[in-house]
């Protein structure tokens, strides 16, 4: 098929950066003789400076720094805007919560074409984030379950992933921004979302006043302590339970730990003790002693701990995989609902004899998404039993029914028709419903789908491409 250009921007808590890709398109046929791009090579063409994310007063993005720094990208390659065909905004941590957040996405967008626009919230970040990092990749290859702490300039950001798939997401207010310095050590700003740790300890950190390093380093082993707390590795103190802004639930034994994001990267540094003034007067903030500590906490577990693939760039480089098809004709769709574009994708991993733990495995995480559509793909069989669909259509109708989103349900398997009809008999849902078959997924993908076509839908499965 020949090659296609891919821009992927990452706007982060602290700090902003872009990246282009020139990505390899194949087609082959799939098993059911439908037509499938794939990915060859994912080449990395350009990488910008990563710069402070750019905020004017009342706490807004500022949208033309941002786009300059696009600009600057697609002129250093030779590349005009409209050769773009495929890209990502991802809009991460404090700044998705900016006023002008989704209004700074869209403007992207809309500049520059076509794109999967996600607005992170601090859960969706960790997912983003681990797959970014390698965890997710680490954890199918291995069969092990892989923790990644993405730890940035405000928040960290932990995914738990299981053979692949993912099994939870937290978010905490741990930082290597929290507070930050000018040159000549006085303290520029405290975040209050840490206040209370600097109050109980009587720790000698004041707004305005000469930085107290012995001070700040027992801040940051206070951190550090947490961190290892909320990875399973002893019990949550109540200090630790009072920086989660996600649900959080006690992970279950992990494998492998990796550690990504701005302060990820200073981890893997191992900057030497007698060199840490030096670094956090580098970054003007107190990153670098927070790597430290995490680092020396870390030590303590050498048969957990390894290297992440990717440090603060560990976020979307593009949409990749823009895979067209056609679901199968036994589909059963509502179509008045239809178009819909860029509906994040949960893969169930239940067999049918488990298809009645089905709320209890996709409940936590589509409440991920928060407010938000998202589509379940399910592993079925080619001619499932009447009882098992009955249970599934149970076990949908309760998950439905504490949401007010539409259904989209996606399998592989000839079944979508069937089970639609036994979601409006047993499922007790007054949302429409969406079913379509002939779909292959990842956790982690995009789906687009359009208006029906005859009995065919046409849809557009999308891959977020990460760093490697």
């Amino acid at each position: 098929m020949g090659d296609i250009y891919s821009i992927g921007v990452d706007i982060g808590t602290s700090t902003t950066n872009v990246i282009l890709s020139q990505i390899q398109l194949s087609t082959s046929m799939s098993a059911s003789l439908l037509p499938v791009t794939s990915i060859g090579d994912t080449k990395v063409i350009y990488k910008s400076p990563v710069i402070f994310t750019p905020i004017k007063e009342h706490q807004q993005i500022d949208f033309l720094p941002i786009r300059d720094l696009v600009e600057d990208g697609l002129s250093s390659c030779g590349i005009q805007k409209e050769q773009i065909e495929t890209g990502a905004v991802i809009i991460t941590g404090e700044t998705a919560r900016k006023d002008n957040a989704a209004g700074v996405g869209r403007e992207l967008s809309e500049y520059l074409g076509d794109f999967v626009v996600a607005c992170a919230g601090p859960q969706l970040e960790s997912v983003l984030a681990g797959h970014g990092a390698g965890a997710q990749r680490l954890s199918k290859e291995k069969n092990k379950r892989v923790l990644n702490l993405d730890i940035g300039g405000g928040t960290l950001n932990a995914a738990v992933f299981y053979c692949g798939d993912l099994e939870s997401a937290f978010a905490m207010d741990i930082g290597g921004r929290l507070i930050r310095i000018n040159q000549e050590e006085k303290i520029t700003y405290i975040s209050d979302r840490i206040a209370f740790i600097i109050e109980e300890n009587q720790l000698s950190l004041k707004l305005g006043e000469e930085i107290e390093w012995k001070a700040l380093r027992t801040l940051c082993r206070h951190l550090a302590e947490d961190c290892v707390q909320v990875s399973g590795l002893a019990d949550v103190s109540a200090e630790a339970e009072r920086l989660f802004i996600s649900p959080y639930e006690y992970p279950k034994k992990i494998d492998l730990l990796t550690v990504s994001g701005g302060v990820g990267e200073c981890v893997q540094r191992k900057f030497k003790e007698d060199t840490l003034i030096e670094h956090c007067m580098e970054y003007l903030d107190m990153g670098p002693m927070l790597a430290h500590e995490i680092q020396m906490e870390l030590e303590k577990y050498p048969q957990l701990y390894t290297d992440a693939s990717e440090g603060i760039r560990a976020t979307v480089i593009g949409a990749g995989n823009h895979s067209m098809t056609v679901s199968g004709s036994t589909v059963g769709v509502e179509s008045e609902i239809l178009p819909m574009r860029n509906i994040p994708i949960i893969k169930s991993r239940l067999l049918p004899e488990n298809w009645k733990d089905l709320y209890r495995e996709i409940m936590p995480i589509l409440q991920i998404y928060g407010d938000n559509a998202a589509a379940i793909s399910i592993k079925g069989e080619t001619s499932p039993a009447y009882g098992d669909l009955k249970i599934l259509a149970q076990e949908i109708g309760k998950i439905f029914r504490e949401t007010e989103q539409p259904v989209i349900l996606l399998m592989q398997e000839d079944f979508a028709k069937a089970l639609s009809q036994m979601i409006h008999i047993y499922g007790n849902v007054i949302q429409p419903v969406i079913c379509l078959d002939g779909i292959d997924t990842e956790h982690g993908d995009y789906i687009d789908i359009g208006k029906p076509m005859g009995s065919a839908v046409p849809v557009v499965v999308k891959t977020l491409v990460y760093q490697s």
